[in-house]
């Protein structure tokens, strides 16, 4: 596993930087984030992050950088313009590097902007969810409707022109009608990218334990149905191009680095619980920032898992991430890539999907039919199935 944790980044790789901080853990969330009322965590948290990229990103300048969470922007100031110090002492930027931070707009302020914009990062991502008050509530959210308005214009006025929000539709008891005007609420504040996903209740988490007891109850699928619909048709009125299936682009242009993993670029991740990939590698560092930072501050290799993934695996993840793209995914090429056989491994399971519409075909692409998007979870699934296979048979000559 060492020789998996300090595997230099080289060309090609894009950066994900955790910071695990919220204010508060939202039922439905099953990321890795902790709640901290002792600030002095972050401290620890930042000098373990600063040794972890001394030992782990050596090589060139990253495709793309993403600062997620948590809530990055949960730093006070001080500590905000730290770690983007760190950042610029470790890691040589590119003038056209994509550089995203996320935010939420209880933690954004006019100052803390400021902090990214000198620090060279273009894009911000606020997650917004949703601009009712009941359905803030419900999802444990910490902002008020008008406090995302205020936000995003903190952000504007600090001179970002490339700003990302993210919505939630199919909250219970949510209506087609709320939604909709969640939509238009969103548009009017003139984003350059949208966010829209469907609320799934992942195991382990409140909302989920809520559902097994019988206190929520998920929306119907036709309900859902019907948002998901209206997104896609209100979206592309308004401009923006779905160019994945939960993700539309304005003049903003696509979120490159999401992109770099629906292609199954190389990426390497830093904080508690990041995972990294290179070359069929996948590693996952320790969770609890404690455990994370000790292994960090002392030198020592900070993954708590690592896997190897046999081609026909990294074939299946392949056509997994790359039928939720617009423009598909050429399975042909990933075969040839990976050398995997790729017609003994999966041609079936295309044939039966292009036989039923799900999917269409254009020689060795596909991607999903009109009818097929809203069945994408389920048509990717299959191949994932597959991959689960024997590789033995399936190695192209």
């Amino acid at each position: 596993m060492h020789a998996t944790t300090q595997h230099p980044s080289g060309a090609g790789a894009s950066l994900y930087v955790h910071v695990p901080f919220c204010v508060v853990k939202c039922g439905y969330c099953d990321f890795n984030s902790y709640v901290v009322a002792d600030r002095t965590v972050h401290d620890v948290f930042l000098d373990a992050l600063d040794a972890e990229l001394a030992a782990t990103w050596r090589g060139g300048a990253p495709t793309s950088v993403f600062v997620g969470g948590g809530t990055p922007t949960l730093l006070d100031p001080p500590r905000f313009r730290r770690l983007f110090e760190i950042l610029a002492r470790r890691v040589p930027l590119r003038d056209d590097c994509e550089f995203t931070v996320e935010a939420n707009p209880e933690s954004v302020t006019p100052e803390k902007a400021a902090i990214a914009r000198a620090a060279g990062v273009g894009r911000m991502s606020m997650g917004v969810q949703t601009f009712h008050a009941r359905h803030l509530r419900f999802l444990d959210r910490a902002h008020a409707a008008d406090r995302a308005e205020q936000a995003f214009a903190e952000l504007r006025a600090a001179g970002f022109d490339n700003l990302s929000v993210d919505l939630m539709f199919g909250i219970p008891g949510e209506t087609c009608d709320e939604w909709s005007a969640d939509l238009e609420r969103a548009l009017a504040l003139r984003p350059d990218h949208l966010s829209c996903y469907n609320l799934t209740f992942e195991p382990g988490t409140k909302l989920h334990h809520a559902m097994e007891q019988g206190r929520v109850q998920p929306n119907d699928d036709e309900v859902d149905r019907a948002m998901f619909l209206h997104t896609r048709r209100r979206l592309a009125d308004a401009g923006f191009d779905a160019y994945e299936i939960s993700n539309f682009a304005g003049a903003g242009g696509p979120c490159r680095h999401n992109d770099h993993y629906w292609l199954q670029g190389d990426y390497v991740g830093v904080g508690p619980g990041a995972a990294s990939h290179r070359q069929g590698v996948r590693w996952t560092n320790l969770k609890p920032v404690e455990a994370w930072a000790k292994a960090a501050l002392a030198g020592l290799p900070a993954a708590g898992s690592a896997e190897t993934l046999r081609p026909r695996q990294r074939a299946a993840e392949a056509i997994w991430l790359g039928l939720r793209r617009r423009d598909g995914v050429d399975v042909a090429a990933i075969g040839d890539r990976l050398g995997v056989d790729v017609e003994a491994a999966f041609g079936a399971i295309r044939d039966q999907q292009v036989a039923a519409g799900d999917v269409l075909r254009a020689g060795g692409r596909i991607r999903l039919s009109p009818d097929g998007v809203l069945f994408a979870d389920r048509l990717s699934g299959e191949y994932l199935a597959a991959g689960l296979g024997d590789d033995g048979d399936t190695r192209s000559s």
